[in-house]
């Protein structure tokens, strides 16, 4: 019995040590919209990859992905001409989460949709009753 636990052992450390290498290679983006009566349909790109087709209110995307520079871009999805792309850079922190809450702003016959990066508790309590949805962006080619 003694040389099954010596075997298990081993396998226990290779596991946790896998899974924290894991979590080391990525950084996460939780991008979230509250709720709210008018929302028009916008678009996320990182990279100049569609990561969202479409952005929903009340709704919270998970984002793995890898860490560094990254690129994020706001699209209109419907009426192109009548919304105003934003472009963002960040950093990201391999092992750390980003909060980044989507505000629309209106403008006469115009309107954006701006990220707005918020502190960890501040997003943690604006997510709590909102709908997920999980992507990741380490283990597919999009």
């Amino acid at each position: 019995m003694a040389k099954w636990i010596l075997v298990f052992i081993p396998l226990f450390f290779y596991v946790e040590s896998s899974q924290i290498s894991n979590k080391e290679k990525e950084a996460i983006l939780v991008v979230y919209v509250k709720p709210s009566l008018n929302f028009s349909s916008f678009r996320l790109l990182l990279d100049e990859r569609e990561v969202l087709p479409e952005i929903r209110r009340n709704t919270y995307y998970v984002i793995k992905t890898t860490p560094g520079r990254v690129k994020l871009e706001t699209k209109g999805a419907t009426l192109r001409n009548l919304t105003e792309n934003k472009s963002y850079s960040l950093t990201l922190e391999a092992g750390k989460t980003y909060y980044l809450e989507a505000i629309r702003e209106y403008q006469v016959l115009m309107s954006t949709l701006h990220l707005v990066r918020r502190p960890q508790q501040t997003g943690e309590l604006a997510i709590e009753k909102m709908n997920a949805e999980y992507i990741d962006l380490t283990k597919s080619n999009l």
